[in-house]
């Protein structure tokens, strides 16, 4: 139990630690906006993308190598990440908004994903953990089926 909890534990900082990173990243992105020059802006955003996808490349790398499933989907979100940067670029003016806005918008959003996903996942963690302290499974299982004797349907001959 003591190691579940401490796996569970573990899971849910990982992603938190992950969504503070992004937001503290698309804050500076947002205030430091109007003080840089736009050529130093873009390629900040062009090698940060890169940073990101570098990051997500790793983690599918590892995951595909050690066969686990989760740390496929974070490379994924990583990947996600550096593809909402690279567009940093042009969805402000397709949007209609500021980049300020556009980059706020992103830190609001993948914070509350990563919170809705730690939440879904500490969920997950305790509904198996109390499955598993229930028998009732296994008391179903080792009952005896009962079989009910079908009624044969006899033709009645008349007429002998």
């Amino acid at each position: 139990m003591v190691k579940i909890k401490n796996i569970l534990a573990q899971r849910i900082l990982i992603n938190l630690t992950y969504a503070l990173i992004a937001v503290i990243y698309f804050t500076f992105i947002s205030t430091k906006y109007i003080k840089l020059d736009a050529n130093i802006l873009e390629q900040y955003i062009r090698a940060s993308s890169m940073l990101f996808l570098g990051i997500s490349i790793i983690m599918m790398e590892i995951a595909y190598r050690k066969n686990e499933g989760l740390t496929f989907f974070n490379g994924i979100e990583f990947l996600a990440m550096a593809v909402f940067v690279l567009l940093t670029q042009h969805m402000p003016k397709i949007l209609g908004c500021t980049m300020q806005e556009y980059a706020l918008s992103g830190a609001n959003f993948i914070a509350i994903y990563y919170i809705l996903k730690s939440a879904i996942l500490y969920t997950k963690e305790q509904q198996d953990k109390l499955n598993s302290l229930s028998d009732i499974k296994e008391i179903v299982k080792d009952e005896p089926i009962k079989k009910v004797s079908k009624r044969k349907n006899k033709k009645v001959e008349e007429g002998k």
